[in-house]
């Protein structure tokens, strides 16, 4: 079975902090929202605004913040790369689906993989972790069928609705997902992230003709 998706990573602008801050007035968005549930909403809003509202120029930065795009509905998520170092070749990955239809199913897989090869092929990194709340199960799920080691359990670590949850810490090496990739390549044919770039490529130059 041929997978489709024509979604795809941009660089966070300061445009896109309307669009952020609103996803915001979402109760399911925050409820999965990575932090201390104890922050007020205008405080969780201030600190996206300040995410958001960086100037561009670090040459290695320690975060990078990407939108993730459809060319039907825009905007409908955040990936955020946090922690990376350079001289370790590592960091941590946030994302976020702000559009309700988008958090669950392919799109949000394939987002997840996207964000993966960004970090190895891109960035060349080569250790990726991720922290996932349990009762989160679509994003843990996803990330043990990409690949991920669960590591690390940190027990009754996050409140949410009057009650402690788990939080569990995923990790990705560059040669797991490698092999990964290779026993995945017939099954998403076209969906790497080199391939991502080249359909982009393709329709930005040729504006009326679709993508597959």
């Amino acid at each position: 079975m041929a997978y489709k998706s024509n979604v795809y990573f941009r660089r966070a602008e300061r445009e896109d902090l309307d669009t952020v801050v609103a996803w915001l007035d979402d109760p399911d968005f925050l409820h999965f929202l990575y932090g201390d549930p104890t922050r007020s909403p205008k405080q969780i809003r201030e600190n996206i605004v300040s995410m958001l509202g960086r100037t561009v120029g670090q040459t290695l930065p320690g975060a990078i913040y990407l939108i993730i795009e459809s060319p039907n509905d825009g905007p409908i998520g955040l990936l955020s790369l946090q922690n990376i170092s350079w001289r370790n070749r590592s960091c941590s990955v946030d994302l976020y689906m702000g559009n309700k239809k988008y958090r669950v199913g392919l799109t949000a897989g394939l987002a997840w993989m996207r964000a993966i090869e960004y970090c190895f092929d891109e960035l060349n990194l080569h250790r990726v972790s991720a922290y996932v709340y349990s009762f989160n199960t679509a994003s843990w799920r996803i990330c043990e069928r990409s690949g991920a080691v669960r590591e690390l359990t940190l027990r009754e670590h996050v409140a949410r609705d009057g009650k402690l949850y788990d939080m569990y810490c995923y990790a990705w090496l560059r040669e797991d997902f490698d092999r990964l990739r290779e026993s995945m390549k017939d099954q998403l044919p076209g969906k790497s992230l080199a391939d991502m770039i080249a359909a982009w490529e393709k329709s930005a130059a040729s504006p009326t003709e679709a993508n597959p």
